[in-house]
């Protein structure tokens, strides 16, 4: 295996010239061309854990999601996360990054210890953290200036550097075509309640509501978790208890499970009961009628996140909120 010297003594030139030019110091542009060519004709590569002990940096950045145990594994049975992923990749590629992922518990119990790992292990540059439900987050303090960049923190926000997806907004679209559209008798199916997108979605779409003169009955209101299942289950509750003309699911996947429960009941969709989702992933357009969702620009998010934590690892850590804005998509269902 080739290393530095080798690239040196092929190019004819100091080991330490072969160390500039990989790792974009100043040089001559013809020699760095030429170390670049070396190294290639070497199969040669950086090593990258040998320039952190000399700069003290790592080079990668870490994505780390909260879940809960009292919940479904959604980072785990769904593609919510990927597009994300997909985002927050192009620009730590763009910076010549790497990623790296975990998953914690908010149950475990040892965020702070392991926060505090993070920060001092000099395994990251910087972290993207999003904490889904509502905690309190005690593991703020030993952050310190690291930085360190949120997804729709409901602590503290103003401040952190936060970039949030506008979920009240969303949900106030879907809201606002319901009720142009002349439906009536409307029910939800929520996510978790200490969910905190979810949360946002529930509070912005019952005061639309009812703000327009339709108060939506507890009967209306059935609690899921996200997944395809206890959309299903939601909605056969629904038929059986009081059923809708529209009904609201706070995500694709239990609007998926809602649709084939209805179907199944030989109901027709929207002629029968109109169906809304919330998130635009795959499932949304696979589904038949194609669903009528929110698109939450997950892809956009995750270049909004990486993005934010890149100034934040140039310039500082002053608090910065970035705000996205999702899109009503009225296809086949509603």
């Amino acid at each position: 295996m080739a290393n530095l010297k080798d690239v040196a003594r092929l190019a004819g030139v100091s080991v330490a010239t072969v160390s500039q030019a990989l790792n974009g110091k100043y040089v001559n542009e013809k020699t760095r061309e030429k170390v670049l060519r070396c190294a290639a004709e070497l199969k040669y590569y950086p090593n990258k854990s040998g320039r952190t002990l000399i700069t003290g940096k790592a080079s990668s950045v870490m994505l780390v999601v909260i879940n809960s145990k009292n919940h479904a594994d959604i980072v785990n049975e769904s593609t919510f996360f990927y597009h994300i992923i997909q985002g927050i990749l192009k620009v730590v590629q763009d910076h010549d990054h790497s990623f790296l992922f975990d998953v914690k518990n908010w149950e475990d119990g040892d965020l702070t210890e392991y926060f505090t790992r993070r920060v001092n292990d000099r395994s990251t540059d910087g972290l993207i953290i999003i904490p889904q439900y509502i905690r309190p987050y005690d593991f703020l303090n030993v952050l310190g200036d690291f930085p360190v960049v949120f997804q729709n923190a409901c602590c503290a926000a103003d401040k952190l550097n936060t970039v949030f997806i506008d979920h009240e907004h969303g949900a106030r679209l879907v809201a606002e075509s319901f009720l142009k559209t002349g439906y009536k008798k409307i029910a939800i199916i929520h996510g978790p309640e200490d969910h905190y997108d979810g949360f946002q979605r529930k509070r912005s779409f019952l005061e639309t509501m009812k703000n327009n003169g339709i108060l939506i009955p507890e009967v209306s209101q059935i609690y899921g978790d996200y997944t395809i299942e206890s959309g299903y289950r939601g909605a056969a509750r629904l038929l059986r208890e009081n059923r809708p003309e529209a009904i609201f699911c706070a995500n694709d996947y239990m609007a998926a499970g809602a649709m084939r429960c209805l179907k199944e009941n030989g109901l027709n969709i929207p002629g029968d009961v109109a169906v809304a989702g919330y998130d635009n992933v795959e499932l949304s357009q696979a589904v038949f009628p194609q669903l009528t969702t929110v698109d939450g620009r997950m892809h956009e998010l995750g270049i909004a996140l990486a993005e934010n934590l890149f100034k934040v690892m140039s310039t500082g850590h002053s608090p910065v909120n970035i705000r996205l804005v999702p899109d009503f998509l009225k296809r086949g269902t509603a």
